[in-house]
């Protein structure tokens, strides 16, 4: 990070990462998961970004090169499998010393057999290193609607397990997972296995309802809980979505700073993207996002987030991200180019 003693420094910043980011659209083209063979085709994303923050006494910008991924997809008929390979933006040069070390990393492998519709229809089992099934907001770049996630995101991420899913009907869908662990996936002790379950409804096409529940052993003979629940709506251009995560036993800190181990509290958060595609015959959309987070020994925490994209081509997109963290009296800036294949 650069600290920035005049408003001048930080307008030539942006304009600088506006022009790099812009550049690497004149590279673009569209493309879709690439086939290797009959049963095995790749696919995945660069990410790059300008972050300027200013907490009204300092003011700080970066451009980084973020995450490159790449995901291995075999498919077999009622097998498949999948593997990401994740990359961080970090780089070190190996003659100078310089810089830090890139890390490359196994972010997720699993496989899962999906049942045949004589012996169980709609069901599949997996087994593996996966993503949760929690939360509106995606773990990855390419599912969000705008550059970060919400205030105090509390899903747990990639686990170590077995889960099964079961859809009886179009409108249902359950799912269940028993984990070595629910939010630390270095964790793969069975001693104290974690468990996650939720039930997918969409009772029209334009709805879609999830609620979901985990419970882990803390280590300190207690246990920590999340109950998520999210509701989307969408028509046409327009999306709304709104999210709650009640949470038990929560890791926090009090007013002093010292660590609190048992905590209770609540997530939330609120969305509204618009395509306005139709209306200014251009790929634009707009996405507008309120969340926070409110724990029971700490001060409620909110923002509030303001973010225009621009789809340059079909997997080429640039978007801007205007937040206020309203509690804390900070308003950031970022741009971000994502490209995917």
């Amino acid at each position: 990070m650069i600290p920035f003693k005049s408003n001048a420094r930080v307008v030539q910043t942006c304009l600088f990462a506006l022009v790099v980011l812009a550049l690497s659209f004149s590279f673009g083209t569209a493309s879709a998961e690439i086939k290797l063979t009959d049963n095995l085709s790749i696919s995945g994303f660069l990410d790059m970004s300008s972050v300027i923050t200013d907490d009204g006494d300092d003011k700080t910008a970066s451009l980084s090169f973020d995450q490159f991924e790449l995901d291995f997809h075999f498919n077999s008929g009622s097998v498949t499998a999948r593997v990401d390979i994740d990359s961080t933006g970090s780089f070190s040069h190996p003659a100078a010393g310089i810089g830090q070390s890139q890390d490359v990393v196994l972010e997720q492998g699993f496989v899962t057999y999906t049942f045949s519709k004589d012996v169980l229809p709609g069901a599949s089992i997996t087994a593996g290193r996966f993503l949760s099934s929690f939360g509106f907001e995606t773990a990855e770049p390419t599912g969000l609607y705008q550059f970060s996630f919400s205030e105090g995101i509390p899903y747990p991420a990639y686990q170590n397990g077995v889960a099964v899913s079961v859809k009886p009907t179009k409108e249902i869908g359950i799912y269940v997972a028993l984990l070595s662990g629910v939010w630390d996936v270095n964790d793969t002790d069975l001693e104290d296995p974690g468990f996650e379950a939720q039930l997918s409804l969409m009772p029209v096409e334009q709805v879609t309802a999830k609620v979901g529940f985990a419970i882990d052993d803390t280590g300190a003979d207690d246990k920590r809980s999340e109950l998520n629940a999210w509701v989307s709506f969408s028509q046409g251009p327009l999306t709304l979505a709104g999210e709650i995560d009640i949470l038990n036993n929560w890791p926090s800190v009090d007013a002093i700073g010292n660590p609190v181990v048992r905590d209770n509290g609540l997530h939330f958060l609120g969305l509204v993207n618009l395509s306005l595609e139709d209306a200014l015959s251009a790929p634009l959309a707009l996405t507008v996002r309120f969340s926070g987070i409110d724990l029971d020994e700490e001060e409620i925490s909110k923002e509030i987030t303001v973010s225009p994209s621009f789809s340059a081509t079909d997997n080429w997109l640039l978007l801007a991200e205007f937040k206020r963290l309203i509690d804390k009296e900070e308003t950031i800036f970022a741009i971000e180019s994502l490209f995917t294949f």
